[in-house]
């Protein structure tokens, strides 16, 4: 129906409206265009050369931000560019998926229904043909296989994508808030739409949102770009495997063309002579030689084609190992942080080829170069067949040589043609050993490389994910899948099968356990009498512990060796599940063993109390803490070789989660208590408390690294661990047998001396007999020092060097700490490193280090001064200044080295030691001073260990020499501590440096009347009876002076050590004094008389006297200073006064 005048009209001004607001919005949006419009790089470009052009020298804040802001936008233009193009790209492959999927599909298809190549059409091909199609099959298995290799990286990334792709999305949605955050900033402040900040944040702005758009579509298309690789990852693994066929049937082909070629050689070469001509023995000669070389080049050519044939193995190999090497990196860069690597780098290991080095390849080299020269020589010899041939004849001596040259002519051409047919034969084969050993050696080692790459970082990544709440609630939801689909319903009944062949392995073991049941009586009673003959001299020796050992081994032995044959059973004759069941079931075994043994010998009444002496009561709690550690290693032992490689992760498998738990707590909490009790071979309290905790907390943290994934890290270390208690149980038997020994031969050798010196007193007397009489064993603490520590040493060395071996792979594993680093070197100008990186492997062995320093600081000293000083004849002190020295050098040189490990060498640290040298030495001058003062000590020994010296006032004997001070313990026993620099700085006297003679000077008064001839023989006679007086030099005897009262005598005596100086002064006073008496000689005194007077009375005298030598007379009293002797062991006076110390 045609509209109205009047409708139209009420309809036109809305459609007026509507396209004014349609131009008005379309002028607004062609404004903005240009101001939304992002600048491309050129024009960045520019604008970024034109404010660098404008800005001053340095550029100011304002400037220096605007080229900031345009440096990150161009940056950010590039990426988003790139970003663009992957988004079309992948775009594309979307579009070409299904019908690539479905062409992947039917190339597939034909592939497994018909062959690439037809074998048959080799048969007519010649050499030259087949040589050029090898070489074009090779090329084209090679290109296959690095297609094969990018093809199988990619599947890995888009198994990985959708982790990666998580994270990359926030990300981007955490640059998006922070571009949109700064643009609201910068509207608030104005800021022009051209300005270099607002356009740098619209270029972070955009390239974030091209970003996320490209991740949220790789998302949502991996799963079907993922069939695409998968498929076409099949076709190309079949595609290599027919060109690895046709590879193989070309090299036969050639193989068997070279071999044919080589057999029409030696047809033509070898030809039938007339029958008179071949019976000749020159002729017979030439023949067998030539034959030879005939075998010689078939041989050869077999030779050469194998080395061929296994050349190019080893090349593939080589280069699938290269691949991987290659996409190893990629790979753990590709998926880091995910649980998939652990798996990922389990597949890698696995298709890791087994290599064997073939053997023998540099000799057979060495020998083709020798058969090389010597064709030479031969073939230098056949230039002149002719001539050779009458050479031959002549030297042969034959009658009629004419018939015969020309025979011999030929053969020796035919020889000829057969040395040309070797040579190059030869050379293939010298060429085809190289190229195959450089390849070989290239294999083992990138090989050994990439493995150890691999377990390095399968063991410090995690391969499951952390025990949290929610898999808490997933336990009932796991135990019902493992109820269902676990591994131990591979065990029932119905999956056995009979064991193969390897399963009579068990047979010998089972007949041994029998034959142990049987002798079980004769062992018990046997121990029996090896428990009572200890401590009897007439039967013990020190076999006896070594066959108490023994026989309680074989007594523990049945019941282990049960379980061993039945893992060999399931090991040797089982299926893949068996084999491993039968390992776990082997090391429960080992352990049964171990534990049962070691709870043997520490029965109530075995060896460990018969023979160690330790207390009942001790010897039983270590029992029964045995038989708990036993009980938890056992589901340990069990579960974890099972589940370190399974494919499950341990997080679904609750059961055998909490058995190990278990028994990993069981396992800690019997270790501390074994090590708290175990008192007599781990010292003070303090050491084992720190042992037995750490050797508890081991099993604890193995459990908290498998709640928290790293399962096969934790599993790996479960075997050794459990080892390494075994040693440590071995080695605590192994160290009480020894001193029991050394106890034993310490005890026959005191008893040999008791019957020598009976025996000498029995010389008298042939007709009375010795009886035997038993004495009670020696205390352990008579054991001679010397051994007993030289033992610990050698059984400490062999206990670190079984240890090594135990966990040496594993110090490979721990050589990927080099690479974490804890402090980031310094870098100057041009990227030059300054300083090193500190990772944590330096830090480990810096402390390794250290502790090593510490132990033999502690030990060595002392070790070389019982082993070694104490056998050679040194002078007094002496080996205590070489022990000192040794350890002052062990700890600097450790010091040295732990500075070395963390990266701070001498170039580095000489200023700073120079500095802290100079600010230490004025603040800490006394503390430097004595320690040089020390050294001094030590090198030029002034005073050594044992002398007696006399310092001030103070005389004693020098017992210690420290670094800081010397201890002095003085003649009441006292212990003085005084400053080395003392001795070198004030004045003392030493006497017993270099010469032990002193001499001692007594000095006696006589009365007037006496005989001065008598008095001087009779001092003689005196010093001449005594044998404390040395006759060289001799007594010497002076008449001094004449006082008031007296004649003043000396008698000068000399004696060899400085304890006789008081004893022959005793000696020499009491006989003097009898002498005098008995010769009417009177000592004598001062007299002094007194009168005392009262007022009218008479006089009143009183004599009083005064013994000479009181210390009003000035003698020195007792202790004076420089003697020795009035401290001690000096010497005393005669009746007139004390001694004093003379010269030397």
């Amino acid at each position: 129906m045609p509209s109205s005048p009047s409708s139209l009209f009420r309809i036109l001004p809305l459609l007026l409206v509507l396209l004014l607001s349609l131009l008005s919005v379309s002028a607004v949006v062609a404004q903005e265009a240009p101001e939304k419009r992002l600048p491309d790089k050129q024009e960045l470009q520019s604008r970024l050369d034109e404010r660098v052009a404008n800005a001053s020298d340095p550029p100011s804040a304002t400037a220096q931000e605007e080229i900031d802001a345009l440096s990150e936008a161009i940056d950010a233009v590039e990426k988003l560019a790139e970003v663009e193009r992957d988004l079309e790209s992948l775009e594309r492959r979307i579009e070409e998926a299904p019908e690539r999927l479905a062409a992947l599909e039917e190339a597939l298809r034909q592939s497994e229904e018909g062959e690439s190549h037809n074998l048959a059409e080799l048969e007519g091909l010649k050499m030259p043909a087949v040589e050029q199609r090898l070489s074009d099959a090779t090329r084209v298995l090679q290109s296959t296989q690095d297609t094969l290799t990018s093809v199988q990286s990619q599947l890995l990334g888009a198994q990985t994508l959708p982790e990666r792709a998580q994270q990359a999305i926030t990300e981007a949605n955490r640059e998006m808030d922070e571009a949109r955050v700064k643009l609201e900033d910068l509207n608030r402040r104005d800021v022009p739409e051209d300005a270099p900040l607002r356009v740098a944040a619209r270029a972070r702005q955009a390239l974030a949102e091209a970003q996320l758009e490209l991740h949220q579509r790789q998302l949502n298309t991996n799963t079907r770009m993922r069939e695409v690789l998968q498929q076409r990852l099949a076709l190309l693994k079949l595609e290599a495997a027919s060109e690895e066929a046709w590879v193989s049937a070309l090299q036969g082909r050639l193989d068997r063309l070279r071999r044919e070629q080589t057999e029409r050689a030696i047809a033509e070469a070898v030809r039938d002579e007339p029958e008179a001509i071949s019976r000749h023995p020159v002729i017979q000669a030439a023949q067998t030689t030539n034959r030879q070389l005939s075998k010689d080049l078939l041989n050869a050519t077999s030779r050469a084609n194998d080395l061929v044939r296994d050349g190019l193995e080893v090349r593939r190999q080589l280069e699938r190992v290269r691949r991987l090497q290659q996409g190893l990196t990629q790979n753990i860069e590709a998926v880091r942080g995910s649980v998939l690597l652990s798996r990922i780098l389990r597949e890698q290991r696995g298709s890791l080829p087994e290599v064997q080095p073939r053997p023998g390849l540099r000799d057979e080299i060495a020998d083709v170069r020798l058969a090389q020269f010597e064709l030479d020589s031969e073939r230098d010899a056949l230039r002149s067949p002719e001539a050779l041939a009458r050479e031959v004849l002549a030297q042969a001596e034959v009658d009629e040589p004419e018939p015969l040259v020309e025979p011999l002519v030929q053969l020796f051409n035919s020889r000829r043609e057969l040395i040309s047919q070797l040579e190059p034969t030869y050379g293939q084969i010298l060429t085809a050993a190289i190229d195959m050993q450089l390849n070989q050696q290239q294999l083992l080692d990138i090989s050994a490389q990439l493995r150890t790459s691999i377990d390095e970082q399968l063991f410090w990544v995690a391969n499951a994910r952390p025990i949290d709440l929610g898999w808490l609630m997933k336990i009932p939801q796991n135990l019902m899948m493992e109820w269902r689909e676990g591994e131990w319903r591979q065990i029932l009944p119905h999956n056995w099968r009979w064991p193969g062949p390897g399963a009579w392995v068990a047979v010998p073991v089972l007949l041994v356990v029998l034959l142990l049941l049987a002798l079980r009586r004769a062992i018990m009673r046997r121990l029996v009498t090896l428990h009572d003959q200890i401590g009897r001299l007439r039967y013990d020796s020190q076999l006896h512990t070594p066959k108490a050992v023994a026989l309680n081994a074989l007594v523990a032995a049945p019941g282990p060796l049960c379980l061993v044959a039945f893992g060999l059973l399931l090991t040797l004759g089982g299926s893949e599940v068996a084999a491993d069941v039968g390992y776990s079931v082997l090391q429960l075994s080992l352990a049964w063993g171990v534990v049962a043994w070691s709870r043997r010998l520490l029965v109530s009444d075995g060896v460990a109390t018969r023979h160690f002496h330790w207390p009942v009561k001790y010897v039983g709690k270590l029992r029964w803490w045995l038989l708990w550690l036993g009980v938890s290693m056992a589901p340990v032992l069990l579960i974890a070789p099972l589940a370190r490689d399974a494919a499950v992760t341990f997080n679904q498998r609750p059961l055998g989660l909490g058995l190990l738990l278990l028994g990993l707590i069981g396992m800690s909490v019997a270790l501390s208590k074994l090590i708290m009790a175990h008192t007599p071979f781990f010292g003070v309290k303090l050491f084992r408390l720190v042992l037995g905790l750490a050797l508890a907390m081991v099993p604890v943290v193995l459990g908290g690294a498998v709640l928290y994934g790293y399962v096969y890290s934790a599993l790996s270390l479960v075997s050794r661990f459990v080892i390494s208690l075994y040693l440590l149980g071995v080695w605590i038997l192994v160290e009480a047998a020894v001193v029991r020994g050394l106890a034993v031969a310490a005890r026959r050798l005191a008893y040999r001396r008791a019957l020598a010196r009976r025996r000498a007193l029995a010389q008298d007397d042939n007709d009375r007999g010795l009886d035997i009489v038993e004495e009670p064993p020696l205390d352990m603490e008579q054991v001679n020092q010397q051994s007993l520590r030289l033992s610990k040493l050698l059984l400490t060395i062999g206990f670190a060097a079984l240890l090594y071996l135990v966990w040496t792979d594993f110090l490979g594993v721990i050589g990927y700490l080099d690479n974490v680093t804890l402090v980031e070197g310094a870098t100057g100008e041009g990227g030059e490193a300054l300083e090193d990186n500190l990772s944590v492997g330096d830090v480990l062995v810096a402390l390794f280090i250290a502790g090593v320093t510490m132990m033999l600081a502690r030990n060595l000293p002392g070790l070389l001064e019982v082993m070694v000083l104490s056998r050679l004849e040194l002078k007094q002190g002496s080996a205590y200044a070489i022990s000192s020295l040794l350890s002052y050098t062990i700890v600097g040189t450790g010091t040295v080295m732990t500075l070395g490990a963390l990266g701070v060498s001498w170039a580095k640290l000489q200023w700073l030691v120079a500095a802290l040298g100079v600010g230490l030495g004025f603040g800490l001058q006394e503390i430097f001073a004595n320690f040089i003062s020390g050294l001094i000590i030590l090198f030029e020994r002034p005073v050594r260990i044992g002398d007696t010296i006399t310092l001030g006032n103070l005389t004693g004997t020098v017992s210690r020499i420290r670094i800081r001070a010397t201890t002095v313990t003085d003649f009441d026993r006292k212990e003085i501590i005084i400053p080395n620099k003392t001795f070198v700085t004030d004045q003392l006297i030493n006497w017993s440096l270099s010469d032990s003679v002193t001499r001692v000077t007594l000095k006696y008064g006589v009365s007037h009347d006496a005989d001065r001839s008598l008095v001087h023989r009779l001092l003689e006679q005196a010093a001449e009876e005594n044998e404390r007086v040395l006759s060289d030099p001799p007594p010497e005897i002076y008449f001094m002076a004449y006082t008031a009262s007296t004649m003043e005598y000396e008698l000068r005596i000399y004696v060899n050590a400085l304890g006789d100086r008081l004893l022959a002064t005793d000696e020499l006073n009491g006989r003097i004094g009898d002498m005098f008496s008995e010769h009417g000689i009177r000592i004598a005194f001062d007299q002094l008389d007194v009168h005392i007077r009262r007022s009218g009375q008479r006089d009143v005298w009183k004599g009083v006297h005064r013994v000479k030598g009181d210390p009003q007379e000035g003698h020195p009293p007792p202790g004076a200073k420089g003697d020795p002797g009035d401290v001690g062991i000096g010497d005393g006076g005669g009746s007139d006064g004390g001694g004093d110390a003379g010269g030397r």
